[in-house]
C-alpha cells in the first residue's frame, strides 16, 4: 500500500469543499425541520412572547380582561374554538416582549388575529405597528 501525501494548497481546497458540502447538507436538514416539524414552528413563534406568558397554563387557553366587550370574548371563543378544530396551538392575551398584547396568537402559523368591536381602525393600526415583524395580523369584526 502507498501512501501520497497531499501538498498543502490541495489539502487546504479538500477541507474547504468538505466543509461547505457539510454546511449545505445542515441547512438543507433545518430548511426541512421547518417545514415539517410543527414544534419548531411553535417554539420559535414562542420566543416573541415574553416569558411569564410562554408557560403551557397560558396556551389553549380562553382568558380576557374586564374592560372588553360581551361580542368581544364571544368573537375571540369562535376563533379559540376554530383554531382548536384545527389542531393549532394559541395565546390569547399574548404579551410581546415589547409589551405590546394582541387577542390571539396562533403559535402555529404565526398569526395574530385582532378582534375589533368597539376599536377603530386607525387605533388598530397604531398598535399593529408595534408588534413583531414575524407576526401576520388578521383583523376580525364582530
Amino acid at each position: 500500500m502507498v501512501f501520497r501525501y497531499l501538498p498543502p494548497e490541495k489539502l487546504e481546497q479538500a477541507k474547504r469543499l468538505h466543509y461547505e458540502s457539510k454546511l449545505r447538507s445542515y441547512k438543507r436538514h433545518m430548511l426541512r425541520q421547518k417545514e415539517k416539524n410543527k414544534w419548531y414552528t411553535i417554539n420559535k413563534n414562542l420566543q416573541l412572547v415574553r416569558m411569564s406568558n410562554r408557560f403551557g397554563s397560558q396556551r389553549n387557553v380562553l382568558r380576557w380582561s374586564g374592560s372588553e366587550t360581551k361580542e368581544h370574548v364571544l368573537k375571540k371563543l369562535e376563533v379559540c374554538i376554530e383554531l382548536k378544530e384545527f389542531g393549532h396551538e394559541f395565546i390569547t392575551e399574548a404579551i410581546f416582549q415589547n409589551g405590546t398584547r394582541a387577542d390571539i396568537l396562533d403559535l402555529t402559523e404565526g398569526t395574530v388575529y385582532e378582534i375589533l368591536h368597539t376599536e377603530t381602525d386607525e387605533t388598530c393600526n397604531e398598535k399593529v405597528q408595534r408588534y413583531p415583524r414575524e407576526v401576520e395580523v388578521v383583523r376580525i369584526r364582530c
